[in-house]
């Protein structure tokens, strides 16, 4: 019952109302049978009276809509609202927001995971939860703080060669046109995922990319901050080869923020159909990660691939991205204990060099 009365407490013989609002607790203690309207008004009316922050309209529908306006920038928005509709279709638009309790959370929850991986459920607990606490601070009670978070699954490597990536690439139309006949120019989604595929950065950041933050004399490219995760902060990345080209392209055909993640994502799955992938079987973000396998590969440091992949420092998705290449990894390195081992060896085994011999001098002065 307690858990289902978000910061209504029983205490001894009564009940312990509390709310945070801007950081500051209010607390009143209110008899044992104080009907529960009445305890839950006296919260509203403090966060009315001490500036809480609440969205307008009292609606569930209506704080979702608030909060969206707030984070209207986020990279990830299209995806953040489909989380918050599913959800408003779950639990009921017309309801009040703080009406909605852990437990209600939990049975959507075990709902979704018959259907969806653990993957996607917890993204959208966590939009939720993003939800709650955009709206009324990090330290006010949260249901969904309170709901069982389901486990992460189990990571598994990601990722083409790139020999398989250059035949995709090349299974793309050279050119596009709105009507048969019609030439339009250079196909854009070609040169968006020949970018994605040789510099890893992912495409809510490329779509944020401006011509002053590519220096194509220097072959370099400032990507801006991440909030992703726990966030990574901007940073000027050198362009390999292949990206310093594909960024060429990029910029002779004025890509800077032309392009659509969805549409984009539709033309790599029907390129991969084109050379025999299962279109179902690999998604525009595998590009990503592909990039970050082969770089692990060559350097064998996690912290320069976390570096080029913008993770925070000590970031553990890096290792995740790095999986598909660890048994390359693993054999070089076995490959070189061993022939460390064997040159500690033959160091061990060579003959000491001799003394120098005696002079005819020496001798004899000694065998007086």
């Amino acid at each position: 019952m307690r858990r289902a009365l978000v910061g209504i407490r029983r205490r001894r013989n009564g009940w312990r109302v509390e709310v945070r609002v801007r950081g500051r607790l209010h607390r009143k203690q209110f008899p044992l049978a104080t009907p529960v309207p009445e305890m839950r008004a006296w919260r509203e009316q403090q966060i009315a009276a001490h500036g809480g922050l609440r969205a307008t309209g009292g609606t569930f529908q209506a704080d979702i809509d608030t909060y969206l306006s707030r984070v209207a920038s986020m990279p990830t928005y299209a995806q953040r609202a489909a989380h918050l509709a599913l959800w408003a279709q779950q639990l009921g638009r017309d309801r009040p927001r703080r009406s909605i309790t852990d437990t209600e959370i939990d049975a959507v929850l075990q709902t979704w995971l018959e259907t969806a991986s653990a993957g996607t459920v917890r993204k959208r607990r966590t939009a939720l939860q993003s939800l709650f606490v955009k709206l009324d601070g990090k330290q006010a009670p949260n249901p969904v703080k309170a709901s069982t978070n389901p486990k992460p699954p189990k990571l598994e490597a990601r990722g083409l060669d790139y020999l398989t990536i250059a035949r995709l690439i090349a299974a793309m139309p050279a050119r596009w046109s709105a009507k048969p006949g019609r030439d339009r120019g250079p196909s854009l989604a070609r040169v968006v995922v020949t970018v994605l595929a040789y510099t890893g950065i992912p495409p809510g950041l490329l779509r944020a990319v401006t011509p002053t933050d590519l220096q194509l004399t220097a072959g370099t490219v400032r990507v801006k901050a991440r909030r992703k995760g726990h966030g990574a902060a901007a940073r000027t990345l050198p362009l390999t080869v292949e990206g310093l080209a594909a960024f060429k392209a990029f910029h002779a055909v004025n890509a800077y923020g032309r392009f659509s993640i969805g549409p984009l994502n539709v033309a790599f799955k029907r390129a991969a159909a084109r050379i025999g992938l299962e279109p179902g079987s690999v998604h525009l973000y595998d590009l990503r990660h592909s990039f970050g396998m082969e770089l692990y590969r060559v350097t064998r440091d996690l912290a320069t691939v976390a570096r080029f992949l913008g993770h925070a420092p000590g970031s553990v998705v890096t290792a995740r991205y790095a999986q598909g290449a660890n048994a390359a990894v693993d054999t070089a390195a076995a490959q070189a204990f061993s022939q460390a081992l064997a040159t500690q060896r033959q160091l061990a085994l060579k003959p000491a060099p001799s003394s120098p011999a005696q002079s005819p001098a020496r001798r004899k002065s000694s065998g007086r």
